[in-house]
């Protein structure tokens, strides 16, 4: 019997090959979709969780009160971890990390005149292979950083340095304040994309007990609070976490007693996931299954719409068969595995379109996931869920509404309109154009606003300017580079700032609002005079006399801090404590964006240098070169690289584009963007495929009407209205529906920008128009066709 079943359902898929097409291909993009997401949502929740004791381990962060500001660090004292192992018998075991807080400047072993700028160089303690679970490829995993000066390189980086040639036993050098040559021990593997934890080398911690200023990481080596370690602990399994992260807050309280210190527990696989620890990676996690949602509802709407509108060319064998002693519950079975097979077909598809697009797809929305993780246990067993749900969705209602038909009314072809099913399919078309119109506004109004936050004047000019990075290795020499870019063609003028404009951290300062038991909590840069003319900053109270400012008694405000401090409508010669000392207000500029847009503006203070300050190349800074319009780019970057080269040959030259940094904060939104543009017209895709079956089954069901009105004169334009007049009725719907719920939820999400655009009113217009105009196209495409056809051929049986 079963056999016969599926025999019965693969003929009627190649007799009706249209409509199979039409239901086999809509199936197949939605669940296509649907895995897609799946292997992001899973990937983003399995952070840390391949650790063996991944559910144990658990890592600290404070938060730290400085007035009205907040601070949350999340690295310690090298004592921290000791101390709590001796306060709570419940802690197995713990490990510290350390990452300087700059780029490394690593040696090219095959070619010493070659040098990279490393990010990702960490530094574990001797057990670190044995507390996290980073598979060694080569080397011993309990000596591989017993030793100083040691260190385990990724199978990539061994391949970046040394080629094909094995690593172990060979070194490279590494430069901080000096350089400093490492013995490979080991090569691990690359780390996954999953994990929270990146390395491309791994050195061993006593290293920095005998590098120069790195030595001081362990100078607060006997108390709790915050450091330089990144600190992790491993629990018994049934340990009271409430318990321990309260012995860390009295060990915090004790150390930190004026900053209301609060000890903040996460376990490492929640580590990802928490907006305590990171409030950017998830921003929009939660829009990934909801979309995806939607996009599978659409397929299936497609499926289940063509399926009951299959019914009535499948009536009269449904009569017979019943007639001829066929039980409804047998009839149920059959045309359900009829679906069964269908949906199998449409997921095979799926999955072999998802592996060859999967790498395209994880680009194009900005990604981070190994393809490994496609073939990986939880996500086959998350994607034969959905299988299975699919399976179950689109199978019940149409095997249902088949299984139900009366023998009479069957044999009559009547079957249709009696069974729900006509209503139900104008529903579905209703409801597909409705998500397919929310989508348009919506991805149309998150386009206009990452627009608008990108291009919006934020007042200082960013156009043409090269951000260089200059690394404390420059030492005394950064006056002499800087004069000597300033020399070459193409170069308009050059400042100086200690921090990169657009960076997430300040260094700040707390003030007392004068006449005030308030305190404001003011971000603060270390600029050059010509940080204000190169960036074009405006003045609302410009000093008389900028070359006379600089030194350490005067600073320079901004208006937010000028407003918040209270100094009145001129706040010029009037004195603010800042930094511990009575500081002089010399000029206010006008308040200009140097954060994300997102927020507010907030208190700037500047603390202008002078021009020969030598400490620019001791610690590091950030020079800006404003260029002259129409200079050739290549040339002027060589020219400055050749200046950069004769002052410091071990560092690596690295720049950006100040627009380019600006543009770069915004990488979530442009992610979103690009979601509603791929989904959106996915679901245009899917309703127009919908929209394009249903009128191909509705004009074949009237094709002898057409011959008649053909014959009796109708025109062919009367024929298109007449056949398009029901079906714009349904999108015209959608678009009412649509409009509304889309301008809601588009509201709502405006809301978490201070800066930011209204709905317009023409977004609602333009998903109106493409709406109609899409399914003008896909139903005039069927219905001219029918009124070209001959109505000889459709009358013939008449």
């Amino acid at each position: 019997m079963l056999k016969n079943y599926i025999k019965i359902a693969w003929r009627n898929l190649v007799k009706q090959r249209l409509y199979s097409l039409i239901t086999i291909s809509g199936l197949t993009v939605g669940l296509a979709v649907c895995i897609m997401i799946m292997l992001y949502v899973d990937h983003e929740m399995s952070f840390d969780s391949f650790h063996k004791n991944a559910k144990n381990i658990y890592t600290i962060r404070q938060s730290l009160q400085y007035g009205s500001l907040t601070r949350r660090p999340s690295t310690f004292t090298y004592a921290t971890a000791p101390l709590a192992k001796q306060l709570d018998n419940e802690v197995e075991n713990y490990a510290r990390t350390y990452k300087h807080y700059a780029p490394l400047i690593v040696e090219n072993p095959l070619n010493t005149a070659v040098k990279f700028s490393e990010n990702e160089v960490l530094f574990g303690e001797k057990d670190f292979f044995n507390f996290f679970s980073f598979k060694l490829l080569k080397g011993n995993e309990q000596t591989a950083l017993s030793q100083p000066f040691t260190i385990v390189l990724t199978e990539n980086t061994a391949k970046k340095y040394f080629g094909n040639d094995d690593a172990i036993g060979k070194t490279v050098k590494i430069k901080i304040d000096s350089a400093y040559t490492y013995t490979v021990t080991g090569i691990v593997q690359n780390a996954p994309s999953n994990s929270s934890i990146l390395y491309d080398f791994i050195a061993s911690t006593e290293s920095l007990r005998s590098m120069g200023k790195r030595s001081s990481v362990f100078e607060d080596e006997q108390s709790f609070g915050e450091g330089s370690f990144k600190t992790y602990f491993v629990l018994t399994p049934d340990a009271d976490t409430a318990r321990f992260r309260q012995s860390l807050q009295v060990l915090a309280e004790k150390k930190e007693p004026t900053k209301k210190a609060r000890v903040m527990l996460s376990a490492l696989p929640d580590l990802h996931l928490n907006p305590d620890f990171n409030d950017s990676a998830v921003k929009y996690l939660k829009i990934f299954p909801f979309v995806a949602a939607l996009i599978l509802l659409l397929a299936l709407v497609n499926y289940i719409s063509l399926s009951t509108a299959r019914a009535t060319l499948r009536s009269k064998e449904i009569g017979v068969r019943k007639i001829t002693g066929a039980s409804r519950k047998g009839l149920f079975v059959q045309f359900y595995l009829e679906s069964a097979l269908y949906t199998l077909l449409a997921f095979v598809l799926a999955y072999v379109l998802c592996s060859l697009t999967a790498a395209w797809f994880i680009a194009r929305l900005q990604l981070n996931i190994d393809m490994s993780f496609f073939y990986t246990s939880q996500l086959t067993y998350a994607v034969l869920a959905l299988f299975l749900i699919t399976v179950l969705l689109a199978g019940v209602y149409p095997s249902f509404i088949l299984s139900s038909l009366k023998p009479v009314v069957s044999l009559k072809g009547s079957s249709d309109r009696r069974s729900g099913g006509y209503i139900v399919r104008k529903v579905f078309t209703t409801l597909q154009f409705t998500i397919a119109v929310a989508l348009i506004i919506c991805g149309v109004v998150i386009d206009r606003q990452l627009f608008f936050l990108t291009t919006k004047d934020t007042g200082i000019d960013r156009e043409n300017v090269i951000s260089i990075e200059i690394p404390p290795t420059f030492g005394d020499n950064y006056q002499a580079f800087k004069h000597d870019v300033q020399l070459l063609a193409g170069v308009k003028e050059v400042a100086t700032a200690r921090l990169p404009i657009y960076s997430k951290y300040y260094d700040s300062s707390i003030a007392p609002v004068p006449n005030s038991d308030e305190t404001l909590t003011v971000n603060d840069m270390q600029v050059d005079e010509e940080f204000f003319s190169v960036l074009n900053v405006g003045w609302k109270h410009k000093p008389e006399g900028m070359d006379k400012l600089t030194g350490y008694n005067g600073v320079i405000i901004n208006e937010t801090a000028a407003a918040q401090l209270k100094l009145g409508p001129n706040p010029v010669g009037k004195k603010v404590k800042m930094w511990q000392t009575d500081k002089m207000v010399e000029g206010v500029v006008k308040d200009f964006t140097y954060q994300s847009m997102e927020e507010a503006i907030k208190p700037l203070a500047f603390l202008m240098l002078p021009k020969d300050v030598k400490g620019w190349g001791g610690s590091g800074g950030y020079a800006f070169v404003k260029v002259k319009p129409n200079t050739n780019m290549r040339s002027l970057l060589e020219g400055i690289k050749a200046n950069f080269l004769n002052y410091d040959k071990e560092a690596p030259f690295e720049f950006t584009f100040l627009d380019e940094d600006f543009k770069a904060q915004y990488h979530a939104e442009d992610r979103l963007a690009s979601i509603f543009t791929f989904f959106t017209c996915t679901a245009i895709a899917l309703a127009v495929l919908g929209l394009f079956g249903l009128t191909a089954f509705t004009i074949h069901q009237r094709i002898r009407e057409i011959g008649i009105r053909k014959v009796l004169g109708a025109s062919t334009t009367s024929i298109n209205n007449l056949l398009s007049a029901d079906f714009l009725k349904l999108v015209i719907l959608a678009i009412i529906i649509a409009s509304p719920v889309a301008w809601w939820a588009m509201n709502t999400w405006l809301q978490g920008f201070v800066y930011r655009i209204a709905v317009p009113w023409w977004v609602f217009l333009l998903a109106a128009i493409i709406a109609v105009v899409v399914s003008v196209i896909t139903i005039s495409y069927n219905a001219i066709k029918a009124a070209l056809a001959n109505p000889v051929k459709s009358l013939r049986s008449e």
